[in-house]
């Protein structure tokens, strides 16, 4: 161990999409080698050597000062809000190293001690030993267990360093024993394996899951692209599978497309519905379509939170629940924003200086900047069934319709 690091709990450049954007890493690498890892290359190339790790105290003193009303940063104002908070955002909390270190354990006291909205993300085990569980117990707590969508017999190839999927089953029904809800993450998804995604969706709900999310597969980088490739003779052409589907890029990754996910997204989600699951869409487009809010739409359904609905998911849901036909920016006018900058967290190019802010908070510009398009890749019209309605409004702001989007829902 090398120290503790200075970012181990932030804001995620998620905020334009998710309802529950910050998180916390207990260590800021990870001992799974998953074979389409995206976080492990890009968190340790901004790291210094060695392995770091959160430190419990400090975020029990973050915790004392905001809940005295000393607010020093948007990160301190998502906790006062008590917006959820995501552990093992980008790093598993629950690798070999937590045996020794503990430091997940020490971070799940204080979470317990605030009764903090907490989704946790792992792939590991040692959170069913006495001294975890009790504390998982008493939390405010949705425990999401990820496993990608492939055939058994390769899993091993994959995820690597992980559980086979009947240990994972049997690490469900403990939990959901214990009175935990739990939610089954199948990600990803390997193309021509979605059959076998579906089969464990329904062994999830047999042994307690109350969400299933599903995500389809993304080449973030050449590595894993390779690596993918390497696996060819066991796992079939993934890759010329993706080209033959269709592929974009967004950001840095390289996805399916949008026409090309849409029929497995509407089965996996019919398919839920038939179980009594909760469905969450975790392809950043398809969000909209989780029950709930977000693709951890858990977190709004079986937590005691407040959801982060100032972006452009928020819009589009509040739009659906009203006039499906006007996504317009003017909804944000009775949202909170936090008004400290949240452009700190974000790449630099997202920033946006004070004297361009019109006495707005800095959020509210980031968001404006790109309504309309053209700033990235984010906008209303990015997700699934929303687009243009040709219209603007006084402020040259685009209005979106929503119209496809709630008729394929409903």
């Amino acid at each position: 161990m090398s120290g503790t690091y200075k970012h181990a709990v932030s804001v995620t450049s998620q905020v334009y999409f998710c309802s529950a954007p910050i998180r916390i890493d207990s260590y800021d690498t990870c001992q799974f080698a998953c074979v389409y890892c995206f976080s492990r290359d890009r968190s340790r190339r901004a790291a210094s050597s060695g392995v770091h790790s959160a430190s419990a105290s400090a975020l029990r003193q973050r915790f004392d000062r905001v809940n005295r009303g000393v607010i020093a940063s948007a990160l301190d104002e998502f906790l006062q809000k008590r917006v959820p908070i995501q552990l093992g955002g980008l790093q598993d909390p629950f690798t070999h190293r937590e045996a020794e270190d503990r430091v997940t354990l020490a971070v799940l006291r204080v979470l317990e001690e605030q009764k903090y909205p907490t989704l946790i993300s792992t792939k590991g085990g040692l959170y069913l030993e006495p001294e975890y569980l009790d504390v998982l117990k008493r939390m405010n707590l949705v425990f999401r267990i990820s496993a990608s969508g492939i055939a058994e017999n390769f899993r091993h190839l994959v995820d690597r360093k992980a559980a086979p999927f009947d240990i994972t089953l049997e690490r469900i029904a403990t939990l959901a024993r214990a009175g935990i809800k739990v939610a089954l993450r199948i990600q990803p998804v390997f193309p021509s394996f979605e059959a076998e995604a579906l089969r464990m969706a329904t062994l999830a709900w047999q042994a307690g899951a109350s969400q299933v999310t599903f995500e389809y597969l993304k080449l973030p980088n050449d590595t894993v692209r390779a690596a993918i490739m390497d696996l060819k003779p066991n796992i079939g052409d993934v890759c010329g599978i993706m080209g033959e589907m269709g592929i974009k890029k967004t950001g840095p990754d390289w996805t399916l497309t949008a026409d090309a996910k849409r029929p497995f997204v509407r089965q996996a989600r019919n398919h839920c519905h038939a179980l009594g699951l909760r469905f969450g869409a975790g392809d950043t487009e398809f969000i909209p379509w989780s029950d709930g809010n977000g693709c951890c739409g858990s977190s709004s359904l079986f937590l005691e939170a407040n959801q982060f609905d100032t972006n452009f998911v928020g819009a589009i849901k509040h739009a659906m629940a009203n006039s499906p036909d006007i996504v317009s920016f003017s909804l944000f006018e009775d949202r909170w924003v936090p008004q400290h900058t949240v452009g700190h967290y974000m790449d630099y190019r997202s920033r946006v200086p004070i004297a361009d802010r019109d006495g707005k908070s800095d959020w509210m510009q980031m968001l404006q900047r790109r309504w309309n398009g053209g700033r990235g890749p984010y906008s209303p019209g990015f997700f699934d069934g929303v687009q243009s309605s040709g219209r603007k409004d006084e402020n040259g702001m685009t209005i979106y319709d929503a119209t496809q989007l709630a008729a394929e829902l409903a």
